[in-house]
């Protein structure tokens, strides 16, 4: 499964032609039935800070839950564990880089 945001563009005197830039793009594996695994979360350094990556966390979360995925992991390294956290991830106490998601019901 693959989340992506494009920038799209109106080209200066080209009848209405538009130019896309990939700005950033989420990918996750599935096992079709309890599990998904989000590989990548990847922004534009242009484009970070701005919620972008926050928005594709939260489409791939959306788009698994709407599957019936609800068991959700990453690995993430030192320097974005903060960046998961705050999206509802919850560190492994094994001190592992895999994170988890749990439903909030």
């Amino acid at each position: 499964m693959v989340a992506s945001l494009h920038l799209i563009r109106q080209l200066p005197d080209s009848d209405g032609q538009e130019q896309r830039e990939l700005i950033g793009m989420a990918r996750a594996t599935s096992d079709h039935a309890f599990n998904a695994t989000i590989w990548d979360v990847l922004v534009d350094p242009r484009y970070q800070g701005q919620g972008l990556g926050k928005a594709l966390v939260e489409q791939m979360i959306r788009a698994l839950l709407r599957r019936d995925i609800g068991n959700i992991t990453l690995f993430a390294d030192a320097q974005v564990v903060d960046f998961y956290r705050n999206l509802g991830f919850e560190t492994d106490p094994e001190g592992i880089k895999g994170m988890f998601w749990y439903p909030r019901f």
